[in-house]
């Protein structure tokens, strides 16, 4: 593996077409916006999306109630492997539900260790910010996302956050160090 963050580039969509087929073949109940938006991006063969994400970035023309966030591909040499979003505070909102990072790897890259490993890479982001330590949450029923951000905290130190719960809705959270 030669994985590293980048931040949206098109020198990598040929391989983000691909995965924007499996997500789309394999649309996850737990799919992240910053993923939801490159779908929608790859209709409009990326216009105006990399201007997008760097204004997000820096914080420039964000909806209401969002936080300034950077969207990093999570890429393997020149493949695109997944997607990190981090966000550069939280709002109460965020600090029940969201978190300070989310990701989603494509379909075909499940179960491989990709998800650790670019948290962990997140993380390094995160601490750059200066974020000391980083909110990391997820559906109770994402088995998966759950594992991962649980194994980098026992790896990283940190601490499980008590069940956020509203109505049917159950999140687990983790506060994770962000340097090792």
């Amino acid at each position: 593996m030669n994985l590293k963050l980048v931040k949206p580039n098109k020198k990598y969509l040929p391989s983000v077409y691909e995965a924007v087929s499996e997500y789309q073949k394999e649309p996850s109940e737990f799919e992240i916006i910053a993923v939801s938006k490159m779908i929608v991006a790859a209709e409009n063969n990326f216009k105006d999306y990399f201007e997008n994400t760097e204004n997000d970035s820096l914080g420039i023309n964000l909806k209401s109630g969002y936080v300034a966030h950077t969207v990093f591909w999570l890429v393997d040499n020149d493949i695109y492997i997944g997607t990190f979003n981090l966000r550069h505070s939280l709002t109460p909102a965020l600090a029940k539900i969201g978190g300070h990072i989310a990701y989603q790897i494509r379909p075909s890259k499940y179960r491989q260790g990709y998800a650790y490993e670019g948290l962990k890479l997140c993380l390094k982001e995160a601490a750059k910010m200066g974020i000391n330590k980083a909110l990391i949450t997820c559906n109770a029923d994402n088995i998966s996302s759950y594992s991962v951000m649980h194994k980098v905290m026992l790896e990283y130190g940190g601490y499980e956050d008590e069940i956020y719960k509203e109505d049917n809705l159950m999140e687990k959270r983790v506060w994770i160090r962000t340097e090792n």
